[in-house]
């Protein structure tokens, strides 16, 4: 078996020295295609890293604004908390001051019953 194998390997060899030229130039293209692939790859990564560079400094001044914003928002919400309560300070006052305008009114009536009563028994003598 081995020596038919040796045997056929010596009738291809002509054909295998002529397939070697053929196999360098393509591996030697395909290695020059490879770098020049890689070489594009590079400067896209670097135009990328640039553009990601750009993005950054855009976007540090949308963060600060932002930053600038949450804290305004904390001011106002504070702002609304104690407004809030100051309405119900004022609805408070309010409703006192609804039951002492009653009292009043209930006093100066019972002021002007009395002193009709005074003046009619002041008559009556």
């Amino acid at each position: 078996m081995w020596p038919k194998l040796l045997a056929q390997l010596f009738e291809l060899l002509p054909h295998i020295t002529r397939l070697v030229p053929m196999a360098d130039k393509y591996f030697s293209s395909r290695t020059a295609s490879e770098k020049a692939t890689e070489a594009a790859m590079a400067a896209m990564a670097e135009g990328v890293r640039g553009d990601l560079g750009q993005v950054t400094k855009a976007h540090a001044g949308l963060y600060q604004k932002l930053q600038e914003q949450s804290t305004q928002l904390g001011e106002v919400s504070a702002e609304v908390k104690r407004m809030g309560a100051a309405l119900e300070r004022v609805t408070a006052l309010e409703l006192q001051v609804v039951a002492l305008g009653r009292w009043v009114k209930v006093g100066v009536s019972l002021i002007v019953v009395l002193l009709v009563a005074v003046i009619v028994l002041l008559m009556r003598r």
